[in-house]
């Protein structure tokens, strides 16, 4: 079992149970002490920026929907979309994946926020027998996902998080739509991935890897669902992928705020750390008591970092975590034996 943590970095917020984590004689971890300094991340940052304003431009007006845009209802991907709509006067498809655990005011944020910015808005419901399945193998199984992608969220969130990617890829293809983005922010995903460019036959190439590995986890269902039909790597050579926030410098509070002038909601029943999902805070309790931290602390340490979210906040949200006793519904939906658990510490 990993062990508890007893240190933060004085700066941000990350434990000494976080993976690679070192400190200095003054309390601060190796990840604040390799962080460039404030004007050079600024500058970087309208670099950005300016990078991905000119991809956006390149794809404007080229098809018929200019992007599409991964939207859960959440407050980060209700400000993405709003930003594309507002700021570059996108005709966007906003796509909603629903896992069958979305709040039902995230439900409604969906309806409020595409129906105030004149947006066409797609729901995919996969089927709930798979996906519950998926969510018990991803935390019951070892080595589902790569320990590069449990520092960043928990099991149950990474194996959401790859479907969805692939029914982006599939619903841009089928639209012949080349420009997919998301509403990541810092630390959610690596720093360069404000604008990736995607060679769709070098990834049919690698999905047969990842495929194979979902396959024996998930079972041959998991071809349904993270698999492309051949017909469709033909519609083009390339997508790109572009995540608009990681070029911002803008605090939940000021996004909370504007998104609310469109009459979203804030849910009062997803915990701390989400603003949509309700099966969320069990993915937090596996994956603190499997690896011994916060699956969300590395995008909040960034933000702490970054100066849009204060340490004493960042605290708030990583600490006094729901436990399994509040979690039984969800653990009873999905079909979970939370003995299974213990028996996969340390994956």
């Amino acid at each position: 079992m990993s062990k508890s943590s007893n240190k933060r970095c004085s700066r941000c917020v990350l434990p000494d149970t976080f993976p690679g984590i070192s400190f200095n004689e003054h309390g601060l971890c190796n990840f604040c002490a390799d962080t460039p300094a404030a004007p050079d991340l600024e500058k970087r940052r309208l670099q950005l920026k300016g990078e991905l304003e000119q991809v956006i431009f390149d794809h404007k007006g080229k098809t018929y929907y200019d992007c599409i845009v991964a939207f859960s209802g959440g407050k980060d991907s209700s400000y993405t979309l709003t930003h594309l709509v507002q700021t570059y006067g996108l005709n966007c498809l906003a796509v909603t994946i629903d896992n069958d655990f979305m709040a039902e005011q995230a439900r409604l944020n969906c309806k409020t926020v595409t129906q105030a910015l004149g947006v066409d808005h797609l729901i995919y419901t996969p089927a709930a027998r798979f996906m519950n399945q998926m969510y018990v193998s991803s935390v019951t199984q070892k080595n589902v996902h790569s320990k590069a992608a449990i520092r960043r969220a928990s099991g149950i969130c990474n194996s959401c998080i790859n479907l969805i990617n692939t029914y982006m890829i599939k619903t841009a293809l089928q639209n012949a739509t080349f420009l997919i983005v998301g509403g990541y922010i810092g630390g959610q995903v690596p720093k360069d991935s404000a604008i990736m460019v995607i060679n769709l036959q070098r990834k049919k190439q690698m999905d047969q890897i990842a495929l194979k590995r979902y396959a024996a986890h998930f079972g041959e269902e998991a071809y349904r669902y993270f698999d492309l039909d051949d017909r469709l790597y033909a519609q083009g050579d390339a997508i790109t992928v572009i995540n608009p926030m990681l070029t911002m410098n803008v605090s939940e509070e000021e996004i909370i705020t504007h998104i609310k002038t469109l009459g979203w909601q804030a849910p009062r029943n997803t915990g701390k750390n989400s603003s949509n999902c309700l099966l969320n805070d069990l993915g937090i309790a596996i994956h603190q008591k499997q690896h011994g931290f916060h699956p969300y602390i590395f995008e909040i340490s960034e933000q702490v970092r970054q100066g849009t979210m204060a340490r004493a906040t960042a605290l708030e949200k990583v600490e006094n975590a729901r436990g399994f006793a509040t979690l039984s519904w969800q653990v009873e939906k999905i079909g979970l034996d939370l003995a299974e658990i213990e028996s996969s510490n340390g994956q």
